[in-house]
């Protein structure tokens, strides 16, 4: 009997309504009517090593990555670096002309644009601890800036202007297509509300300007001094919480933005922007793991693989990472192996270049290639950390009037025979198959048994099966599906099979979801 095995992360506030784990899997749903299976479980990326840029005292993490003309930039540290194809990088350090990059642990946003020295893109700023950096990419150097905005948040780029947020609740543009020249007059206050002005994006020519409670949309104008100005109905009743949340995500209905919000009733909500009207993508799991953290320091970043549009939100004090597929609207956990435990993905920030997904670590100075073909978190100097894939299902409970859940049998619907080649080796020295872990838990999911170790079939053994045997009776019936072998895990289902009822009122499977 399929129980519908395969599904998102939802852990409710009470287990006994919903207990679901999804960590290193992501959902699919297929698109063909005659698809087996309406979904599947599929592996996250794993990682490899493109480039080191050195010690964790010069390089404690990458807190910024960006890709302009088949270019793509780092800072890490006090760094500004370039990443080749071949994974070799160029170190600019951090100083030049009247400016420097300062490291406050922060992520560091980057634009590009300007046409000085008969080039476009011929900019690159960087804004990090509160300073704004402008690199030419004309010449590699650092340029002097005249008139500086102080105390900056983050910056954008929209028609022409780069444009500064500061800590003065105003922002500031800068002359056009010249990141080195800022006027004292072009600067603006968001009238329209009141609050504490925190972050800022650019999406479809649009700039949007968050706050707290409230954010308001603005277009170019093309006034002589200030050239922006807000846009009729671009008006939002929802603030940013954490004011690095923000990233533009492409889905089906076109490009958009999603963030962590709130307004003057609460807040930790993801929101999408649908229009001018922000829409819920947060589920009662997610949230209730928010109200018990720290998100304030949330970072969120955007990319797009096999047709899958994912946000991922890392939280830096929560020291986890959740992903919205954001065409389905089911999440799902990433986490990394740190010092033998479970924690937030390396992943802190993300670009696409040289034909692979490249993203920065947060704990290092290292730069991966994140790709589907990798099973294991390749970290350089030979080492290599497992990718703990884990499901925890719904739970299937005894109709009304039995007590027990005879389970005779309990079958996960692997793609078997995909043990690497050479093999993998036991502890004797000979030849195994991919292994899974079965664990049941009685109490909704609060506790589990130990684990049983299932054999998934050596590579070529396509018609293995994955099954576990003589389970007994249960009260209730949770499993839990564990896998760190480094191989190709996907699953489309699970069934189980229960004892034969004499009862005409039962069906041979009585066992339902709760």
């Amino acid at each position: 009997m399929r129980f519908g095995f395969v599904g998102p992360a939802y852990a409710s506030q009470t287990p006994l309504a919903d207990a679901e784990a999804l960590i290193n899997w992501y959902p699919e749903q297929m698109e063909s009517p005659n698809a087996r299976t309406q979904f599947a479980l599929l592996p996250t990326p794993g990682l490899s090593l493109y480039c080191n840029f050195g010690s964790a005292a010069n390089f404690p993490s990458v807190r910024g990555l960006y890709t302009i003309n088949s270019r793509t930039f780092a800072v890490s540290g006090t760094h500004l670096l370039e990443i080749t194809a071949q994974g070799v990088f160029t170190d600019y350090g951090g100083v030049g002309g009247n400016n420097f990059i300062v490291d406050d642990g922060l992520p560091a946003t980057m634009v590009a644009g300007g046409t000085t020295g008969g080039a476009y893109p011929s900019q690159l700023l960087i804004a990090s601890g509160g300073t704004i950096t402008v690199f030419s990419l004309v010449t590699n150097t650092f340029s002097a800036i005249t008139g500086a905005p102080t105390n900056v948040l983050m910056v954008e780029f929209l028609a022409g202007f780069f444009i500064a947020l500061t800590i003065g609740n105003t922002w500031q543009v800068s002359n056009p297509e010249d990141a080195t020249t800022w006027s004292g007059l072009a600067i603006s206050q968001v009238q329209v509300f009141s609050d504490q002005l925190l972050s800022i994006i650019e999406t479809n020519l649009l700039l949007w300007v968050f706050g707290a409670k409230r954010a308001v949309a603005y277009q170019l104008t093309g006034a002589p001094i200030f050239p922006f100005d807000t846009v009729n109905g671009g008006f939002a009743e929802v603030g940013i919480s954490a004011q690095f949340s923000v990233a533009r995500v492409a889905a089906k209905a076109g490009t958009t933005i999603c963030w962590l919000g709130g307004d003057d009733r609460g807040d930790k909500i993801v929101y999408a922007m649908n229009g001018f009207t922000p829409t819920r993508v947060s589920d009662h799991g997610l949230e209730y793991f928010m109200s018990k953290n720290v998100t304030a320091d949330a970072v969120g970043f955007a990319r797009q693989d096999q047709g899958h549009n994912f946000y991922d939100l890392w939280f830096p004090t929560a020291n986890a990472t959740w992903t919205l597929d954001v065409d389905m609207g089911w999440w799902h956990q990433r986490t990394s192996l740190v010092n033998g435990t479970q924690q937030a993905h390396r992943g802190r920030c993300h670009t696409y270049n040289f034909g692979t997904h490249l993203v920065g670590d947060r704990l290092s100075g290292n730069v991966y290639s994140m790709d589907i073909r990798f099973f294991n978190e390749n970290l350089g100097s030979g080492v290599s950390q497992q990718i703990v894939r884990t499901r925890i299902g719904p739970t299937i409970q005894i109709e009304a009037g039995r007590t027990v859940v005879p389970i005779n049998e309990f079958q996960v619907d692997f793609q078997v025979g995909v043990g690497p080649e050479p093999p993998l080796i036991d502890g004797n020295g000979k030849p195994r198959p991919p292994y899974a872990m079965f664990s049941y838990s009685e109490d909704f999911g609060q506790t589990f048994g130990a684990e049983r170790m299932i054999p998934c079939g050596k590579a070529g053994n396509f018609k293995a099966e994955a099954v576990d045997r003589r389970l007994g009776s249960w009260r209730s019936f949770t499993p839990k599906v564990a896998v760190s072998d480094p191989v190709a895990w996907r699953m489309v289902d699970a069934y189980t099979n229960s004892t034969q009822d004499s009862s005409p009122r039962l069906s041979k499977s009585y066992a339902k979801i709760t």
